[in-house]
């Protein structure tokens, strides 16, 4: 850990431009880069919907400080005001209560414990955002434990991606054409994706019989990258017992798979199913559109080699 009175580095531009934003008394726990991700920044209060999704190079940070007496305003204001100084809009802002509490904490891609503490009554939320500037977007959280006050920055500048020395034609069809839904572009950006075009038979694991450009989509990949592995992971509402959803769940997951190896000759031996239930939502299931949602199967990336 690193204790100093500068919190973090903003660059404007160029490293002519840098903006030093001071915070005093600051320990810097947890520091994380992602030259290329996607990272859920929410632009309203929890609605039911899912967080806004914003693409680019990805910085995470957390600082803390030792003064459990600061509020969370206390605690996020002078980053705030230094950031205005430096040009940024606030485009949203939220505490506690006003941001949807556990929903709309749950919707913020941030550091884990123990180098970020969330009390979940007791949080504020700031989003800025400043065109043609890096980055482009600057979200801020902050918290308070017995002991400590946290706060947690996250940046987002434009992507960086490597030089490609030679792209490989994909016989009679362009890559852009292989994955019309952009399904595989999301799966190996994130880490997953939902599969939102597959259709079930209500309160059963019948798969329709498609197309599913998704799966289409996804075969064609593995095909040429057979050393990858998938799961796939059925979810369901709220609505019955746990061990119903997470058994209809799992089969669901496993239709899916079925589907690939019978109808694209997709190798099994990539391929893995697993049902959650209704343990992960990402949506409401107070609401009848939030439980639509809710009913999914995600494909989640295990490896690439």
């Amino acid at each position: 850990m690193i204790r100093t009175t500068i919190a973090l580095l903003i660059v404007l531009g160029t490293t002519a431009n840098a903006v030093e934003l001071t915070m005093q008394n600051a320990v810097i726990t947890k520091s994380e880069s992602l030259p290329a991700g996607s990272v859920r920044l929410p632009t309203t209060s929890w609605s039911g919907q899912a967080a806004k999704i914003t693409e680019g190079r990805i910085a995470r940070q957390v600082l803390r400080i030792s003064q459990p007496n600061l509020t969370t305003l206390q605690l996020i204001q002078p980053l705030r005001v230094q950031l205005q100084n430096a040009g940024y809009r606030e485009t949203f802002t939220c505490a506690d209560a006003s941001c949807g509490d556990f929903d709309f904490r749950f919707h913020l891609d941030l550091l884990p414990a123990p180098d970020m503490y969330v009390d979940l009554g007791d949080y504020r939320y700031l989003l800025l955002e400043k065109a043609g500037a890096e980055p482009h977007t600057i979200s801020i959280v902050a918290s308070r434990s017995r002991t400590d006050g946290f706060i947690h920055v996250t940046q987002v500048y434009e992507a960086s991606f490597p030089d490609l020395v030679e792209t490989l034609p994909i016989e009679n069809e362009t890559l852009e054409s292989n994955d019309p839904s952009g399904i595989v572009k999301t799966l190996t950006m994130a880490g997953h994706a939902v599969l939102d075009d597959l259709v079930f038979v209500t309160g059963s694991s019948d798969l329709g019989a498609g197309p599913f450009g998704s799966l289409k989509a996804l075969s064609l990949w593995l095909e040429t990258n057979p050393t990858a592995k998938l799961i796939f992971v059925g979810h369901t509402d709220s609505v019955g017992s746990l061990d119903a959803n997470v058994n209809l769940s799992t089969r669901r997951a496993q239709a899916v798979l079925d589907h690939l190896t019978a109808e694209f000759g997709t190798d099994a031996t990539q391929l893995e199913a697993a049902g959650a239930g209704y343990l992960a939502p990402i949506a409401s299931n107070l609401l009848e559109e939030g439980r639509t949602t809710n009913r999914r199967v995600e494909v989640v990336l295990l490896s690439l080699n």
